[in-house]
């Protein structure tokens, strides 16, 4: 099932989705951010979707319309709503590889020896040449549905490049946007499920179990300054010798973690970023 309805995690609550939503999270379409010269991908978070709606049905316009306009013409529209379902199937299938994608650039990141940078490299390299061969088949049904209505339609004129410029930008806008929004309003759906067993369950079910976890910032000698700072149910603080620690509490969402790094000063805000995504990358594999 789907959900159109997007979730924020309440504040003061310890609801943390299982393990499964929690890497189905790396489907949705993530922001790049850079701080300190450290460019974070994105790991939880969702963005873009209304636009990834929006284009959805604005897709099916663009190929019912001309379809319905091919049938009076003869257009044999069942080898046409055939190829549209093939088109949202392929585009559901290309989008396969997006969380091994998203979780290999994470990992990146912080990739420390240069064997483990070029494996993940060719990883990367891997999924995405499988994406985008199904992004060919994508254009290659919309050139398919143009043949059928001009098989029956037989005349070159304004509106054949209509209905070809119609059945081509339905097929981009599926590659650019289909796969984020059907997975994601997926995504919705499971995690808005999961609060309710939780909310129902009286904070029970899907209660956070790890409680706070305490970790350096930075390893112990270092001479680095850092402000003590908040960002939802985390923290960054000094303890009684002057150590900073960082505080988490259930899920560090990117929002929360861009808080907690934009206001220190700008040598460090790339050190916070890679322990923050560190541990990011630890409460993903948590069940």
């Amino acid at each position: 099932m789907l959900s159109f309805k997007q979730f924020d995690f309440p504040p003061g609550q310890d609801f943390v989705p299982s393990k499964e939503t929690k890497n189905f999270w790396l489907y949705t379409k993530k922001s790049k951010r850079t701080f300190g010269g450290v460019a974070l991908p994105g790991l939880f978070e969702t963005v873009g979707y209304p636009t990834q709606m929006v284009a959805f049905f604005a897709i099916l316009l663009l190929e019912i319309i001309p379809t319905i306009y091919g049938i009076e013409e003869g257009v044999l529209w069942q080898a046409i709503a055939a190829a549209i379902f093939i088109d949202i199937f392929l585009a559901v299938v290309s989008h396969i590889w997006h969380d091994k994608i998203c979780k290999c650039k994470n990992e990146l990141v912080n990739a420390d020896r240069e064997v483990m940078k070029e494996d993940l490299k060719r990883r990367i390299s891997r999924y995405t040449f499988y994406t985008y061969t199904f992004y060919i088949l994508i254009l290659a049904s919309g050139i398919l549905k143009f043949y059928f209505f001009y098989d029956a339609y037989m005349t070159p004129d304004a509106i054949a490049g209509a209905v070809l410029v119609c059945y081509l930008l339905g097929a981009i806008l599926h590659i650019a946007y289909t796969g984020y929004f059907l997975y994601t309003s997926r995504f919705n759906y499971k995690i808005q499920s999961e609060y309710s067993s939780y909310v129902s369950s009286g904070g029970i079910a899907y209660k956070d179990k790890t409680g706070k976890i305490i970790q350096p910032l930075f390893s112990e000698g270092t001479t680095i300054d850092a402000k003590p700072d908040s960002s939802g149910n985390h923290h960054i603080f000094k303890s009684d010798d002057d150590r900073l620690f960082l505080e988490t509490c259930g899920i560090i969402t990117d929002k929360e973690l861009a808080s907690l790094i934009v206001r220190q000063p700008f040598d460090v805000q790339g050190i916070i970023a890679r322990r923050g995504l560190q541990r990011q990358m630890e409460i993903l594999q948590i069940n």
